[in-house]
């Protein structure tokens, strides 16, 4: 496990493109701290705890480093106050005085997705651990998405900032927590607070020119897609075929989806995507199928579970587990001569050991961002199909009632409201689900749906950042739309203090080697710094036009 680590800590160069010690040190503490954010509706599971511990170390780090600060929690500064949110949801605000009163605001968020059991086994390092490794990169949970790009990256350049003798601008730095889920408790609350004031009020906390927001790849986006999770349920016993059929419609769903076509580039730094602009996507990421012993007159039970804690996660891999079949070689049915699926997919067996005390079938692919299925190889679509074949061979009853929960990660294009992409798919639901699930149920939660962003590519702020970028990087930017969701959608209505649309660009250090939402996710420290350089570029040259 440990043959591929050049020791924990990285050597000097390294260690100096990250800032040194206290940059290191910062973001060792933060991976370590996982404060990680969960939020599971169907299994009722949520996980928000290390939350207050995060924000006070990026606190602490900042008032090291000479920079005012404070949280700004949304459980209690919001009028709602704790009948919002059971639990903390705190934000940390950092600003840095300049010679105007025009303001630059900084976004970024310290909250990172859950590390599945299923990712375990293929984290070379442990994933809440910090590690440098001979090829030049730090490996662990959040060292990019978004502690290193978005947390480190803004306090390195705030922490160069403040020791200039002069600032053209103010800057505002804002961490924020629950963006990996939407950002109720984060960006969504801080501009709820914002609207219970007048425009011109100057204790908006959004309040600036311009959003720059770390929290993207290497190269500009000037626009993000929105995003809608969906989950969809049947909890009165359904015939199984029905509840295959359920999840099946709602993959097909992606047909429909892949139609809606932005005016913004598709990136091709990062995988092959399957059109030349941002399309819309479908992914179901979740699925969970049971089926109770006694429910046909040939008990059978069984259960279908694809392993992810995150609405946004697609699964590597899928477990069927069934009951025990004697009679039945299970080796002749997922063997060389029995079922088939197409590669980068596996199928597996295992003689004992699944939940039902029979064999376990595991359909395995490649997990990713939901955001980005075209870079992962979703095996639901697959599992679906190697459960209906089961039945097709007498293996399963597929007239056996049970009960089901899954989840669709529905992604529109930049242009597109969210509400829109939504209501094609309750109209879809309607037509090709409802009328024959008995029972199925859909549930779009606003607080888990956010439209996309869009600027046009020759927007001036958005030359203006590629041509810094390319500065500071030596190499040439590409100006594209981001496939995921950005907070810059939370800001797609707000304007500047002087009446214009409120201009937000994304970028980062996820490159195309950053596997962030997966196993192995890393950040390279020379992109890092380019992150930096940029941020402190951008505010030096404010007055340049």
């Amino acid at each position: 496990m440990r043959s591929e680590v050049s020791g924990r800590r990285p050597p000097p160069k390294a260690m100096a493109l990250l800032g040194g010690e206290e940059a290191w040190e910062f973001l060792d503490r933060m991976v370590s701290l996982a404060p990680v954010n969960l939020e599971d509706p169907v299994h009722r599971r949520t996980d928000k705890s290390r939350y207050p511990a995060a924000a006070s170390a990026i606190l602490e780090r900042a008032r090291g480093w000479g920079l005012a600060g404070r949280v700004w929690d949304a459980r209690e500064e919001l009028p709602q106050g704790a009948k919002r949110f059971p639990e903390s949801r705190p934000n940390v605000i950092i600003d840095l005085p300049g010679d105007s009163s025009e303001t630059l605001l900084l976004l970024a968020h310290y909250d990172v997705v859950p590390v599945p059991e299923e990712q375990r086994h293929r984290w070379k390092t442990p994933p809440h651990e910090l590690t440098y490794r001979a090829d030049g990169r730090l490996y662990g949970r959040g060292s990019n998405d978004d502690l290193g790009s978005g947390v480190l990256a803004s306090l390195r350049a705030l922490q160069r900032l403040a020791q200039a003798p002069r600032r053209p601008v103010t800057v505002r730095f804002i961490a924020c927590c629950d963006e990996e889920t939407g950002g109720a408790g984060g960006i969504e609350a801080l501009r709820e607070h914002d609207e219970s004031l007048g425009e011109a009020s100057p204790e908006r906390l959004l309040r600036g020119e311009l959003a720059l927001i770390p929290d993207g790849s290497d190269y500009v986006a000037a626009g993000s897609s929105g995003v809608s999770f969906l989950d969809l349920a049947v909890e009165t016993p359904t015939p199984l075929s029905h509840l295959l059929l359920l999840a099946q419609r709602a993959i097909d769903f992606h047909g429909i989806a892949d139609s809606w076509r932005s005016q913004l580039a598709a990136p091709r730094e990062r995988g092959d995507p399957p059109h030349p602009t941002i399309a819309g996507r479908a992914t179901l990421t979740r699925l969970d199928l049971r089926v109770p012993r006694g429910a046909s007159s040939d008990p059978r039970p069984m259960e279908v579970h694809a392993e992810s804690l995150a609405a946004n996660q697609i699964p590597a891999s899928v477990t069927i587990s069934l009951p025990p079949l004697p009679g039945v070689v299970l080796d002749a049915v997922v063997g060389p001569a029995g079922l088939k699926v197409p590669p980068p997919f596996a199928l597996r067996w295992d003689a004992a050991g699944g939940s039902q005390g029979g064999p376990t079938i595991t359909v395995s692919g490649i997990s990713g961002h939901g955001g980005y299925p075209h870079e992962a190889a979703n095996p639901v679509p697959i599992a679906v199909a190697v459960v209906r074949e089961l039945g097709d061979r007498g293996i399963v009853d597929l007239s056996a009632k049970g009960t089901g929960e899954m989840t669709l990660d529905l992604r529109s294009p930049p242009e597109m409201e969210a509400s829109r992409a939504v209501s094609t798919f309750r109209e879809y639901f309607r037509a090709e689900i409802e009328s024959t699930v008995a029972g199925a149920r859909l549930e779009a939660p606003v607080d888990r749906t956010r439209s996309g962003y869009f600027l046009p590519v020759d927007h001036p702020m958005v030359r203006r950042v590629q041509k810094v970028y390319e500065e500071v990087a030596h190499r040439p930017v590409g100006v594209y739309g981001e496939f995921g969701g950005t907070d810059a959608s939370a800001l797609r209505t707000l304007r500047t203090p002087g009446g214009a649309p409120l201009p937000a660009i994304v970028f980062g250090a996820m490159d195309a080697r950053a596997h962030i939402h997966d196993a192995e996710e890393s950040l390279d420290p020379a992109r890092l710094r380019e992150v930096v350089e940029l941020l402190v570029r951008m505010v030096e040259t404010w007055n340049a036009g």
